[in-house]
């Protein structure tokens, strides 16, 4: 992923619009099953949601430990809660706001550090081939290592959840439970300071395109 896609994430393509759509009426059936007590649907969900649940836990908590103790309380309150799931929002956008009040739960308590992205377990994405991945895996290490480290956890809520998880900004408002408005407003400023980070490092600081 380039680091211009960071002004795209919240407007997907049309092609993968139909995609998406199907994607979204499977996971909301896998919910209404769970509700019904279905283990098998219960599977499939985490095998789904698992690996980016843990991954997203673990960008806001400095612990792989508790990150997986985090992923598994996420699974089990949507087993407790299921059947309460009325869909008024996507199924990744609810599992994505569980996890993120869990997670902060986590680090309220035991005090944790947040963990910079460079840090994270790398997760292939399937619609890049190798070579670009590979490029861009390289490049975005190159220009956030050091700069998201210095954002405010607000900044870089906005910042993972639009360019790692393609949230649009009404589901990251959902997510971290304040008006879309802010959202946009920490989105721009975030990507204000990363300009600056690409302009001391003598990168093109439109790189980071803004958001319309």
């Amino acid at each position: 992923m380039a680091l211009a896609h960071l002004s795209t994430m919240s407007t997907p393509r049309p092609d993968t619009e139909k995609q998406d759509v199907a994607r979204d009426n499977g996971d909301y059936h896998l919910v209404e099953r769970i509700g019904q007590g279905d283990k098998r649907a219960f599977e499939q969900l985490f095998s789904s949601y698992g690996e980016r649940i843990f991954r997203y836990a673990y960008r806001l908590i400095n612990d792989a430990g508790k990150a997986e103790e985090v992923a598994n309380d996420v699974m089990l309150e949507v087993w407790k809660n299921a059947a309460k799931f009325e869909g008024r929002s996507k199924v990744s956008t609810w599992l994505l706001g569980i996890t993120r009040h869990t997670a902060l739960n986590a680090v309220r308590r035991k005090q944790l550090d947040t963990v910079d992205v460079d840090d994270a377990p790398e997760i292939a994405d399937p619609k890049v081939n190798e070579a670009a991945q590979a490029h861009d895996a390289a490049t975005l290490k190159t220009t956030l290592r050091g700069a998201l480290g210095n954002l405010s956890a607000e900044h870089r809520d906005v910042i993972e959840l639009t360019y790692f998880h393609g949230c649009t900004y009404q589901e990251i408002a959902e997510i971290v439970q304040c008006p879309e408005n802010t959202v946009k407003t920490r989105m721009f400023h975030a990507k204000k300071l990363l300009q600056g980070y690409l302009r001391e490092a003598g990168m093109d600081p439109s790189s980071v395109e803004m958001a319309s």
